[in-house]
């Protein structure tokens, strides 16, 4: 799987999600020269459709398989801000790509924010859960 990275000062995100590296490439040249230095591609061996984007606060993206998904699930401690999002978990099924090449348009991939009630939410029903959220 290729994935291109963006990181420009504090904001992360993925401009694009290939299976074929010559697509990668060619979506890349579709990148605007301002933008291009900001991208990065990222090879990642052994993992297919679907598999999940863990994106947390100061950390760099995760790419996970639904086995280590669960995992990460099982690790997930409520915390005592109520309002913390845990981390945001997308689902990737297909190739993506940015509508506009090398912009984050991330917003429009299945994705949930993951807070203290979905890890209760998920301690009741266990996966069955992430089925009903989609995330599974």
């Amino acid at each position: 799987m290729i994935i291109i990275v963006a990181t420009k000062g504090s904001s992360k995100w993925v401009s694009g999600v290939f299976q074929a590296e010559d697509v990668a490439r060619q979506y890349m040249d579709l990148i605007p020269e301002e933008l291009k230095e900001y991208q990065k591609f990222i090879q990642i061996e052994n993992i297919t459709y679907p598999f999940y984007i863990i994106e947390r606060q100061d950390s760099p993206f995760r790419f996970l398989g639904k086995d280590e998904v669960i995992s990460l699930f099982d690790k997930t401690d409520v915390s005592e801000d109520e309002d913390e999002v845990h981390f945001n978990i997308y689902t990737i099924d297909s190739d993506y790509r940015s509508n506009k090449p090398g912009t984050d348009y991330m917003g429009i991939l299945r994705h949930d924010h993951v807070t203290n009630e979905s890890i209760e939410m998920y301690r009741e029903e266990g996966t069955a859960f992430l089925i009903r959220r989609r995330i599974l």
